[in-house]
């Protein structure tokens, strides 16, 4: 796999830097053997989650209410949500003056140590993107207009922006704390299936990829497409979500130094919670996978997805919104406290309760 000429630079300590043209090398595998364990239908069980409600995205999505201040969404049916602005990003259509790093649409986030990251895939680059990190002790210490005004063009320490690289549509941002990773999905931006898959690592410290695997998934002749949203649980263990004939199919996976075990759960799950498969996110204190939509949040235990399954609809619990707003993206705070990465403006806002 070959990788056009990107963006890149150099830049020490906590001070951030927009990259010169360079060229990004990563450590690449190309799996030859089918890396999904092979499955017949009858093996599937499909869980009626009757309380799960489907959202349909409207015509064009709602800015924050307050866009230079504290916002607030709540939930209005299932599992009581409150969610309340933690932090205003960087709202700006040219980081330090370059037209390619838009940062007014970010399409996902995790934590790492004692970092945000958060990426970013602007329309007008057509499947590339780069990777912001935010130093927390400086989001801590700072005032909401200050990182939104952030990087515009002035440069602030505790922020670094990463070169550009392909990152198809960019909703899959995770971080695998058993191995201290952060991986992406390099899918179409169109998010159209492909008989390929590609998984890439990202250096938590260059913010480029160090280790791209490639490989393919077919199940009985026919192809499976690769993931568009990745977590991790505190095992290791890969999980992503999509639709597939009407119904919601979670995968999960092991990554390895050089290839890739993909085993579709055995439990597919009836209703889908609206338009898009925004996200996927683990929260470690309580052990549960949340799929994520606009407006719309389904979560389970993710420890009833192994072997064969013990799934039932009780174990299901669902939080329907009316604020019109884009999921983009839910992590997990070290508290249990869900953080939503929202659009119209780029905020995170924080659970008032830990889950």
């Amino acid at each position: 796999m070959k990788f056009n000429k990107l963006l890149v630079g150099v830049l020490a300590g906590l001070s951030l830097g927009l990259m010169t043209v360079a060229t990004v090398n990563a450590a690449t595998y190309v799996q030859r053997s089918n890396a999904i364990y092979q499955y017949s239908g009858s093996s599937l069980r499909t869980v009626n989650n009757r309380q799960v409600h489907f959202v349909k995205v409207g015509s064009d999505y709602n800015w924050s209410n307050n866009p230079t201040g504290k916002d607030s969404i709540h939930s209005v049916s299932g599992t009581k949500w409150t969610l309340k602005t933690k932090y205003l990003l960087p709202n700006n259509h040219e980081a330090l003056g370059k037209t390619d790093w838009d940062m007014t649409n970010p399409q996902a986030a995790t934590f790492a140590g004692n970092y945000l990251f958060v990426l970013y895939a602007p329309h007008q680059n057509h499947g590339r993107g780069f990777v912001v990190r935010f130093d927390m002790h400086k989001l801590n210490s700072s005032s909401l207009s200050a990182i939104q005004g952030a990087l515009a063009p002035k440069r602030m320490a505790g922020i670094k922006v990463g070169p550009m690289f392909e990152v198809g549509h960019g909703q899959s941002l995770a971080y695998d704390r058993k191995h201290h990773s952060i991986w992406t999905w390099r899918d179409r931006p169109d998010m159209k299936p492909t008989a390929w898959s590609t998984i890439q690592r990202v250096s938590s410290t260059s913010l480029k990829p160090n280790k791209v695997i490639k490989f393919h998934m077919n199940n009985r002749g026919a192809m499976v497409p690769a993931g568009h949203n990745l977590t991790f649980d505190n095992s290791g263990h890969a999980y992503w979500w999509g639709i597939s004939g009407g119904k919601v199919k979670i995968y999960r996976a092991v990554i390895g130094n050089r290839s890739v075990k993909v085993s579709l759960t055995k439990q597919l799950l009836k209703k889908s919670t609206g338009t898009h498969e925004q996200s996927m996110g683990y929260n470690p204190h309580n052990g549960r996978l949340y799929l994520v939509s606009d407006d719309s949040i389904q979560t389970l235990p993710a420890r009833k997805l192994a072997g064969r399954g013990s799934l039932k609809r009780r174990d299901i619990k669902y939080t329907r919104f009316h604020s019109g707003r884009e999921f983009e993206s839910i992590i997990f705070d070290r508290s249990g406290h869900g953080m939503l990465l929202t659009n119209r403006n780029p905020e995170l806002l924080r659970s008032t309760t830990a889950y």
